[in-house]
């Protein structure tokens, strides 16, 4: 007997039942989504939706109505980007809008029971997605399922078939750790650029010589506020925008992901001058966000060394498969050793009419978010304005 529900919020959702069903998006995960419920400062109304079978969840997904607020990313940003002053004058908006799958992360959006063959998959797949359209169509609302990896053709093909337009995304940068050591590591940076390992060397040495010391903070504590700060600092000067969590964000974060949640930290002089946000889950690790004092730091390559070598060095250490280094500054980071890889965002308007408008806008910013990146990206990608299903 198949049953569906639909939960208002996470914590009535078993936790071992919902992460049961998450592969490699933390994400996606009971702790973060908990998070993500008490601290997150936009406007989002979370419904929380499980199929069972005979008693046994077999598919889950959470769907967020997504209302306008102007003070943190949303729809707009990234389907319009530099032309939504001008589509706001005239009154052209994705928002509100119904997100289907988390807001961050890559991958899980429609998370179906392992060992599921293909035509099963499929069919759980189509009922999530026929729970959250109905929840779509009820508020009046367009949906859309955000950063969806290059390798899910699977849900790529349910999604075409139902009538979604896809863009491509700027692309996220992987780190695929097969390293031993820290020390090979380094040293595999000189077969991508001259001197790579000189380079990397002469960045450590120049931080701890700075009077700057890096480590893992176990218990956030009387830091949080400090923590917060760094990266509202960070916000505020590179996406000219307000810190999308409360104050809380931290103790919170700790407390729903425990030590799945590490946090880098630099101190020099006895103040904590930047961290760095790694969330791990299943042998995957992302670093979410970092932030640095630079006016405390000076010029002591604290940025390098806090977001990038020292989660590295720990991630090797501790077995993780794969780093996820998220999205820009791309050249810096194919320096240290990542590769790029596609994301799509999939989007179903109500009306006919505006499906058609929304597919031909798609295609353009599809070519656009190809034609703005770095040309060495662009080689190791194929810039198309098509479906990854064709």
């Amino acid at each position: 007997m198949q049953t569906i529900d639909v939960f208002p919020r996470i914590s009535e959702v078993p936790r071992e039942e919902w992460d049961r069903l998450i592969t490699t998006n933390v994400f996606a995960t009971h702790g973060w989504l908990k998070t993500v419920e008490a601290t997150f400062l936009g406007d989002i109304q979370a419904s929380y939706v499980l199929v069972r079978e005979n008693g046994k969840v077999a598919g889950a997904t959470v769907c967020y109505i997504f209302r306008k607020t102007g003070t943190v990313e949303d729809l707009d940003d990234l389907l319009l980007g530099r032309v939504k002053p001008l589509a706001s004058w005239v009154g052209i908006s994705f928002m509100p809008t119904m997100v289907c799958g988390t807001l961050w992360g890559y991958g899980d959006h429609l998370a179906v029971e392992t060992g599921a063959g293909p035509d099963r998959r499929q069919i759980l797949m189509n009922k999530l997605l026929d729970v959250v359209e109905g929840e779509a169509d009820r508020n009046r609302l367009s949906l859309s399922l955000l950063f969806l990896p290059e390798r899910d053709l699977e849900l790529a093909a349910v999604l075409h078939r139902r009538g979604y337009s896809s863009s491509r995304h700027v692309p996220l940068a992987l780190l695929d750790i097969r390293w031993s050591s820290f020390a090979e590591y380094a040293k595999h940076l000189d077969g991508i650029t001259r001197k790579g390992k000189r380079n990397l060397r002469n960045q450590m040495n120049r931080n701890r010589k700075g009077g700057t010391t890096i480590s893992v903070l176990e218990e956030v504590g009387e830091h949080a506020d400090r923590l917060h700060e760094l990266l509202a600092m960070n916000y505020r000067k590179y996406r000219n925008t307000g810190f999308c969590f409360g104050k809380d964000f931290f103790p919170e974060l700790k407390r729903n992901l425990g030590r799945n949640a590490v946090l880098h930290v630099s101190r020099k002089a006895g103040f904590i001058t930047g961290v760095a946000v790694e969330l791990r889950h299943n042998g995957t690790s992302h670093v979410l966000m970092g932030g640095v004092d630079h006016e405390k730091c000076g010029n002591d390559m604290t940025y390098f060394n806090v977001t990038y070598y020292a989660p590295i060095a720990d991630a090797i250490s501790a077995g993780v498969n794969r780093l996820c280094f998220g999205r820009g500054v791309y050249l810096l980071k194919l320096r240290r050793g990542c590769r790029t890889t596609d994301l799509f965002i999939w989007h179903k308007s109500r009306h006919r009419v505006a499906r058609y408008v929304a597919r031909f806008w798609l295609s353009i910013l599809s070519w656009w978010n190809g034609f703005k990146l770095p040309g060495r990206v662009r080689q190791t990608r194929v810039v198309t304005s098509k479906n990854p299903v064709g």
